[in-house]
């Protein structure tokens, strides 16, 4: 397809021990739409991530078509570039994001417009498929293996973190951390962890995966107090996408009267495309209304 773009992912997409770092991404269509509106409402969002990249992504390195699986299986900071190279391409670089003042006494909401490009980071210099790490507690190291986390531990935790964050969270460690030993020693693998790992591994995996997490600077206009925001990308690409599918049909409705095109046709336009096929309908229509 034209619109097709090739995208660096900066962590890459792993098979038998070879990094794929290209992905061909194209922007969302009519159909891409009308599954979020239709069906797409029914998943855990993690589950909504994997769907609407595995639509959008057509091909990982060498890899095509582009599965569930292979969605699922990219860490965390590869499939929020992603989400964020797609929202530069179907709704344009500029994002809109609402946040409340956390201070107590003034809770002001906050408009702060971001661009998406400037949000993207550079490929990690250091990428492997697993880490090892030495960790030292008490006057003893433990070597620890671990990987990142991947939509698939975040779609596996989905169920628990509705209810319980922290449980949620020591669930993905659990996944990720392949073995705990004391290093230097042929002893088997720690079943039980001390403390220092569990706390230790979770800021190693976020300064590996560093766009897994991005984080807004912001300053309340209001009390002018000073203060951080996660940038929950999926979020606000599927709050935006809500609004919008308000008019999805009316849309459809308007070019299928005028141009007698099909539905199926329509549905096939990126939104951007619908809309200025819509501003030169109202152009052309706008001399008739004043007769």
């Amino acid at each position: 397809m034209l619109d097709t773009v090739a995208v660096t992912l900066p962590g890459g997409f792993w098979c038998e021990g070879e990094c794929h770092r290209t992905a061909m991404l194209r922007p969302l269509n009519g159909e891409d739409e009308a599954f979020l509106s239709e069906m797409g409402t029914a998943l855990l969002p993690a589950q909504r991530v994997t769907a609407l990249l595995s639509r959008c992504v057509g091909r990982l390195g060498d890899f095509q078509p582009v599965t569930y699986q292979m969605t699922r299986s990219l860490c965390v900071g590869d499939r929020e570039a992603l989400l964020l190279q797609l929202r530069r391409l179907s709704l344009g670089d500029k994002m809109s994001c609402l946040v409340r003042c956390p201070r107590a006494d003034c809770g002001e909401t906050i408009d702060a417009e971001v661009q998406a490009s400037d949000m993207l980071l550079h490929p990690y210099a250091h990428c492997r498929e697993q880490y090892e790490e030495e960790i030292r507690d008490n006057g003893t190291a433990y070597r620890v293996r671990f990987r990142l986390p991947t939509g698939a531990d975040q779609e596996t935790a989905a169920v628990l973190a509705r209810e319980n964050l922290q449980t949620a969270a020591e669930l993905i460690l659990r996944r990720c951390v392949a073995e705990v030993a004391v290093n230097g020693t042929p002893a088997e693998p720690l079943k039980e962890w001390p403390p220092s790992v569990a706390r230790r591994v979770p800021v190693l995996m976020a300064h590996l995966d560093p766009q897994a997490e991005l984080w807004l600077t912001l300053t309340c206009p209001e009390c002018g107090h000073n203060f951080t925001s996660l940038l929950d990308t999926a979020t606000y690409l599927f709050q935006e996408l809500a609004q919008r599918l308000k008019g999805l049909y009316r849309e459809v409705h308007y070019l299928a009267f005028y141009y007698h095109w099909r539905e199926a046709e329509i549905l096939a336009l990126p939104s951007q495309r619908r809309q200025r096929y819509l501003e030169l309908l109202a152009e052309s229509l706008a001399p008739q209304r004043r007769v």
